[in-house]
């Protein structure tokens, strides 16, 4: 098989979209075998070896000598860890993200709903966690703050049960209304109102997760 060349970053790119996708699917932890995905990438191992001691250092996987790289699954105490956190960083992107964006990032954060209706949504739920994610990643982009873009790539893949958690809280219509008003305080330049947005959007989302936990405990049905 011919070895494509690549730039090392784009071989990043491709060896933690792969990985990311492992984790929507996993429920145990999982080797991730560098001559493996070296393979299906079409490249040398050498830059799959970078990539994936780069993800460790990012703590998507462990590395574990002489064993290589171990994948876990995103647990629900990982979940609402990083929910917590996230109340605090989305607050703060948000407000950044009101003095920062102009018009044209507005309309791609509209841009990124448009499919979406309240007639519609609960049958495209997958596209809409997906939009999801997409989102709360271009808010972090557009707070210009380079930590926090770290922070977020490094923790942001913990949003994988992310899908799971939309449906099944039924949460997808009020999430969307969320969204969008959100999207309209930055719009304003308001950062007090996208901060507080913001805030309120994540706690609500941690709320109904951990009441969903305590009736789950108590053999209610989810």
């Amino acid at each position: 098989m011919t070895k494509i060349s690549r730039p090392d970053d784009s071989i990043y790119d491709s060896v933690r979209a792969h990985v990311l996708g492992l984790v929507k699917n996993i429920d145990h932890p999982v080797r991730v075998r560098e001559e493996e995905l070296a393979k299906k990438l079409s490249v040398s191992r050498t830059p799959v070896r970078e990539a994936l001691l780069r993800l460790g250092q990012e703590g998507i996987l462990t590395m574990e000598p002489r064993r290589g790289a171990l994948l876990s699954p995103v647990t629900l105490e990982d979940y609402i860890e990083w929910l917590k956190l996230r109340i605090e960083l989305e607050a703060f992107a948000a407000r950044e993200a009101a003095l920062n964006a102009s018009q044209r990032d507005v309309d791609a954060l509209r841009a990124i709903f448009a499919p979406f209706n309240d007639d519609n949504i609960d049958a495209r739920i997958d596209e809409y966690a997906a939009a999801n994610v997409e989102f709360h990643a271009a808010v972090i982009r557009l707070a210009e703050n380079s930590l926090l873009g770290k922070v977020w790539k490094s923790f942001g893949h913990r949003a994988m049960l992310k899908t799971r958690t939309i449906e099944r809280l039924k949460r997808a219509r009020h999430s969307l209304a969320e969204h969008r008003a959100l999207i309209d305080a930055i719009e304003k330049r308001d950062g007090a109102l996208a901060d507080r947005l913001a805030r309120e959007h994540v706690q609500g989302l941690l709320a109904q997760t951990l009441n969903d936990i305590n009736n789950t405990s108590t053999g209610d049905s989810i």
